[in-house]
């Protein structure tokens, strides 16, 4: 590929603009690239166009980067976009979590599952097949690229609704090659694993280590490690995916703060609301807390007029808390590679037996410039099975319920939610988020 076009959308985005723009600017195959950055935020516009400016004067890329709050004065030709929009802000979530907790419900994360992260979904659903309407006139051989959640539900509604090429990249797929490692004892380098399911509930299904099978003794060691914590009080980060380990015989993925929200025994009364888990509630230690997005934006606004040497982002060359697979893929197709990747979230077609060919899964690809193919990774264990289904099913109503302005399939979706108790609430909860967000959800005024 020659004069290759980016279009980043929702590029006001603090924890990932900066370090993608310095992966760019710093990489053989991508410093001439022409970058063009997307959002209706005018004031983070144009701090980014100031980051990549100094970027630019740092490394002497001849990266060619253009802004603007209309998306279609951009996205034509393009080769690859990136979606990672938040529509209603911190604002938005803050009012999701909010409204749940006055029913007794409680989110760690708050962006994929549960209550707030059905609103969320609602939010966010019409405005990915707009732009995703936008990408099949404009540029409609791009691959797209959505890191926004909630994720599988975004993926599944321009999938369902447009011709876009939507791969979704999640930060987290890599994880296991780090917790077992620190496990077993071994290299992250040398961890070679599979896993599988949706997004923010995949499962481990085998892993191996320099060519030995390690995941057995993962297993042990875990627990070992779980019951240790539990009799002398050290600190200890798993102990909703040891238990689910324990009941369902496979690892889950994405840490117990994800991981939590999609059960309702981890969150509840009897449980002192994750307490019992080590959990820590909406904020937490997410990028949401107060003090956290301060210090971002002073590293940002300082990166972008001077205060701050643009060396230190140039050098580290990642996110400040969101590192892409972007790159690393885009990289792949540029050069021509064909590369085993972790996790990316494609339509099943047959690669998990049992779940519908259409639902949008979290599985292993194989990356090359003819796109992306999915592993097929067989059937799995009849419980994890029954989990991912139902959440399929629910993801799939609540598309289904965005799109249509169908209020019944919308409560339907919340009843389903594990967080919900009582069709009541659910009820009370789908009435509250649209008039809360009533400016955002115009489909459902008729």
């Amino acid at each position: 590929m020659t004069n290759l076009k980016l279009v980043v959308i929702g590029a006001g985005s603090l924890a990932f603009t900066p370090g993608l723009l310095a992966e760019m600017a710093t990489s053989d195959i991508f410093r001439d690239i022409e970058i063009g950055l997307v959002d209706i935020d005018e004031e983070k516009l144009k701090i980014m166009e100031k980051v990549a400016s100094r970027i630019i004067e740092e490394t002497k890329a001849e990266l060619k980067v253009e802004t603007s709050t209309d998306r279609r004065e951009l996205l034509k030709n393009a080769d690859f976009v990136i979606i990672t929009i938040a529509v209603g802000g911190i604002k938005g979530i803050e009012i999701d979590v909010k409204v749940a907790e006055k029913y007794g419900i409680y989110h760690t994360v708050a962006d994929t599952v549960g209550p707030a992260g059905f609103s969320r979904a609602l939010r966010h659903i019409i405005p990915m097949v707009e732009i995703c309407r936008d990408v099949e006139k404009l540029c409609p051989n791009a691959i797209v690229f959505n890191e926004a959640n909630p994720l599988t539900i975004m993926c599944r509604a321009a999938r369902k609704t447009t011709k876009a090429n939507v791969i979704g990249l999640c930060t987290g797929v890599k994880a296991p090659r780090y917790f077992i490692s620190r496990v077993v004892g071994c290299k992250p380098e040398d961890v070679v694993f599979t896993a599988a399911g949706v997004n923010h509930l995949t499962w481990v299904l085998e892993a191996y280590a320099n060519g030995r099978e390690v995941y057995s003794e993962f297993k042990r060691k875990i627990v070992a490690m779980r019951d240790e914590a539990v009799k002398t009080g050290k600190p200890f980060h798993a102990y909703v995916s040891v238990e689910l380990m324990e009941v369902f015989g496979l690892y889950p993925v994405q840490g117990d703060s994800h991981v939590a929200e999609f059960f309702p025994f981890f969150l509840c009364q009897e449980a002192n609301y994750g307490a019992k888990y080590g959990l820590k509630l909406f904020p937490g230690d997410t990028i949401y807390r107060e003090e956290w997005r301060e210090r971002v934006w002073e590293m940002v606004t300082g990166w972008a007029d001077g205060r701050r040497p643009i060396k230190e982002l140039v050098e580290q060359r990642k996110g400040i808390a969101e590192h892409s697979f972007a790159y690393e893929l885009m990289e792949r197709i540029v050069k021509s590679q064909v590369r085993l990747f972790e996790g990316a979230n494609i339509p099943n077609n047959g690669c998990i037996e049992g779940l519908p060919d259409d639902a949008i899964v979290e599985i292993p690809v194989v990356v090359s410039p003819l796109g992306f193919k999915g592993v097929n990774v067989g059937k799995l264990p009849k419980g994890v099975e029954a989990i991912i289904q139902q959440r399929i099913a629910q993801q799939e109503l609540t598309v289904e319920a965005a799109l249509t302005g169908d209020k019944h399939l919308a409560i339907q979706a919340l009843a389903l939610d594990p967080l919900v108790p009582t069709l009541k609430i659910a009820r009370k909860l789908f009435n509250d988020y649209l008039e809360a967000h009533k400016q955002y959800l115009t489909q459902f005024e008729k």
